[in-house]
């Protein structure tokens, strides 16, 4: 343990190492401010934060996919292994911490040595000090008739939607945290019921922030773009190009942002609204500083840096389900292992996985474990009827399956078959042709299906197809898992409260006496 340990440690060390390479050339985020020593200097530091995050960000990456190609391998040394990564993981994830701390002091300063350089150029719009004590822009005289009417409304329409993104941003974050400490359980379970009650658990979570992350970017640009639009009219009405330039360079600096935090962002929706509301702000620090509503000002700068302390370059947590069926090819030795001391066990039926296996028959009692002719391993299942079906070895494909059901023929099986376990669900495939496998699909009751929707459906379920069948009725499917369809159905729900999703089973139907 401690070798692996020192080995992952050493690992570390080589990721934050690379970190002090390739010094970026700054340019000053705000006109007129390339001379402040001070001010590029801080720059500077911010950048070199950001390389040491990144390369920290990729250790996390890398680790726990290690830890999940361990994960699956179940042994004890493996757990050693995990055990030894989650040390490194979490020393990384605390050094992460630690330079997201000095990064938000960093920015604290830098903003506000832009802030103090803009504003105090600015100068006052005469005709508007009879409405200083308005308070807030949006209730400001001067402010309200230099607006259109209607894009006043869109704009006062934009301002109360803004608490619904907010909270969708802290749901998201609070979500990701919540992902985050059960995956590393996870990780860690040894047992099927233990990993699937988790899964189970990240999946709603997931499954809801896939939700609020379509919710947030269609509503956060709506937001975006009207209130960027009133705000740029306004300034450019009262002919203050000065600083049309420079909300125009934090938009470019918002964009090369973007491009650089691609790689180590949790959300692209959380990173927009992260970027993009500081500027929004400013927009309206400016607007308060033009109207003489300096209470305003301190109060939008106070929103500023609580919105900078929303963190979005996170590592994404790739959740793979974790499959604990235990693959064996079927073998024939001189003397069956099977024995009353070790009688033949029971057929382990896996929630998650595909296996396929050969039933050698099913009788009416238990038989004795010489007519399996010394195969192994063998299985058997006590169906509902009272009656015992036995199985021979767990393939991984249908291929496999067919190769193993002609040597099971040649070795004197009379009617050896084809079964297949899908996420629980048995199917002997001998006995049933091409399609005729149970389905699924959905039928949605309540509406139409906006965009969000039907994105959602694109991502989760792209092989299925919608149909109208009715008015405010559509038909979704088919599914060939019923867990993915009963994911698709919740997500749906979470959607549109309005919506109601019936998942519904298709059945094969029966042969007709001439296709017998």
């Amino acid at each position: 343990m401690m070798k692996c340990r020192f080995i992952f440690t050493g690992l570390f060390a080589a990721f934050v190492g690379m970190a002090e390479v390739s010094a970026q050339d700054i340019v000053a985020r705000v006109p007129g401010l390339e001379s402040n020593k001070n001010y590029m200097s801080l720059l500077q530091s911010d950048d070199k934060l950001r390389q040491k995050t990144d390369s920290l960000l990729a250790v996390i990456r890398d680790v726990r996919v290690a830890m999940r190609a361990d994960s699956d391998v179940r042994d004890s040394l493996s757990l050693l292994r995990i055990d030894s990564m989650r040390i490194v993981l979490s020393d990384a994830e605390n050094q992460v911490y630690n330079m997201r701390t000095q990064k938000m002091k960093l920015i604290d300063q830098i903003n506000a040595i832009e802030q103090q350089h803009v504003l105090s150029s600015m100068g006052n719009i005469g005709d508007a000090d009879g409405a200083k004590g308005s308070g807030s822009i949006f209730n400001n005289a001067y402010f309200k008739k230099s607006i259109e009417p209607e894009d006043f409304k869109a704009l006062m329409a934009a301002q109360g939607k803004e608490a619904t993104v907010r909270d969708y941003v802290q749901t998201y974050a609070k979500n990701y945290s919540k992902i985050k400490s059960l995956y590393d359980k996870y990780l860690l379970v040894t047992t099927e019921a233990e990993a699937e009650e988790l899964y189970s658990q990240m999946a709603g979570v997931m499954d809801e922030n896939m939700v609020l992350e379509r919710r947030m970017a269609k509503l956060w640009a709506e937001i975006y773009d009207q209130k960027t639009y009133v705000y740029s009219y306004f300034l450019e009405k009262e002919s203050r190009e000065d600083i049309l330039e420079i909300t125009e360079s934090m938009m470019m600096e918002s964009r090369q942002q973007k491009l650089l935090s691609v790689d180590n962002c949790v959300s692209e929706s959380v990173m927009d609204y992260c970027l993009q509301k500081p500027i929004v702000l400013n927009y309206e620090m400016y607007v308060a500083k033009l109207l003489s509503l300096t209470p305003s000002i301190d109060s939008l700068s106070s929103a500023s840096r609580m919105v900078r302390q929303i963190d979005y370059r996170m590592p994404v947590v790739d959740v793979e389900r974790r499959s604990f069926v235990d693959y064996q090819p079927i073998e024939f030795s001189a003397r069956s292992p099977y024995n009353s001391t070790n009688p033949i066990p029971d057929c382990v039926v896996y929630e998650y996985g595909v296996v396929y296996r050969i039933l050698l028959g099913t009788f009416k009692y238990k038989q004795a474990v010489s007519i399996f002719r010394n195969a192994s391993p063998l299985y058997v299942e006590k169906l509902e009827d009272g009656r015992f079906s036995y199985y021979a070895g767990g393939l991984h494909s249908k291929a496999e399956a067919e190769a193993a059901l002609e040597v099971m023929k040649k070795k004197g099986f009379r009617n050896p078959q084809i079964v297949e376990w899908y996420d629980g669900r048995k199917t002997n495939l001998s006995e049933v042709g091409e399609g005729e496998a149970i389905t699924y699909r959905l039928t949605i009751k309540g509406g139409e299906l906006d965009d969000t929707v039907r994105d959602i459906i694109a991502t989760m379920a792209a092989d299925c197809q919608i149909s109208k069948s009715g008015d405010g009725v559509f038909v979704l499917g088919t599914f060939v898992n019923r867990s993915l369809a009963d994911r698709v159905a919740q997500a749906i729900g979470k959607c549109d409260e309005n919506l109601s999703v019936e998942v519904v089973e298709i059945k094969p139907e029966p042969k007709s006496e001439e296709e017998e």
